[in-house]
Formats: C-alpha cells, structure tokens, sequence
C-alpha cells in the first residue's frame, strides 16, 4: 500500500537517489540531478513523497508563483507550479504519480489557490499530454525543435 506524505530531512538522500535514477534514465531534456542541498530548500507544504513499505518510490515538488499576467493565468493570481514528479520505474503503473499530483494540488487549493501550471521536457510527451489532461490540464502551447 502507498501512502503520500509530506517529505522531511530524513527523505533527502532518498530523493536524491531517485533524482539521479531519473537522470540514468534519459527521459528528460536538460534534466540535472538534485541533491540534498537543492531538495532541502523544497520541505514544506509542496513536497511529497510517495512511501511503500519504508521504501520512497517516489516524489513530486512545486512552488507558488504570482503571475505576471500569462496568457492563460491573470496578472497578480497566484498559481502552483508542478516543478518535478518522478515515480521509480518499478512502480509506474500504480497510479502513484497521480495520487501525488492530486495531493500537491489539493493542497495549494486548501490554501486558496486554484489555478496551476506543469511545464515539461519529457522525450514521452505524449504520455506526459495523457497523464495530466486527466487532472484537467489543457494545452496552452507547444514549443518543438529540429
């Protein structure tokens, strides 16, 4: 069984190493390792990890920004930004992913804050487009390269 938890000092090392396993898999443009140091600045109310056993399987972060007035986000709103979620490749098709993603979300959403943002640069995009227009996110714009 899962559970979805707030992280605290002791998963920083945890995290770390599956930071770096996200890295050895080469899923992600321009992904860089976190460490400790990086990661502690993340604990509070928009760090999770997901826990089997003792074993942490999983992570997700995000950060509240206010808008700048984006396209799709008005001037001043606050909004929470999706920074990183990585789920171990063993564990993938648990839905764990998207019990972390609900947790973040229904947490800045206690906080008044309702609108959100998810930025990535996965190689499986189409999997990414999927996984999160189930938790009601739309496009707002593609950027691709040659």
């Amino acid at each position: 069984m899962v559970t979805i938890r707030k992280a605290d000092e002791n998963d920083l090392s945890k995290v770390a190493g599956l930071s770096e396993l996200w890295l050895t898999e080469c899923i992600t443009y321009g992904l860089g390792a976190n460490t400790e140091e990086l990661l502690r600045n993340h604990i509070g109310e928009y760090f999770w990890v997901a826990e089997i056993g003792s074993e942490v399987v999983g992570y997700i972060t995000g950060s509240i920004h206010f808008s700048d007035g984006l396209a799709v986000i008005e001037q001043g709103e606050r909004y929470i930004e999706i920074d990183e979620v990585y789920v171990h490749p063993e564990y993938r098709n648990e839905d764990i992913g998207h019990l972390m993603v609900d947790k973040l979300l229904q947490t800045a959403e206690r906080n008044g804050i309702t609108r959100s943002i998810v930025y990535s640069a996965s190689k499986q995009w189409q999997k990414i487009i999927g996984f999160y227009e189930k938790h009601g996110f739309k496009m707002w714009f593609v950027q691709m390269y040659r």
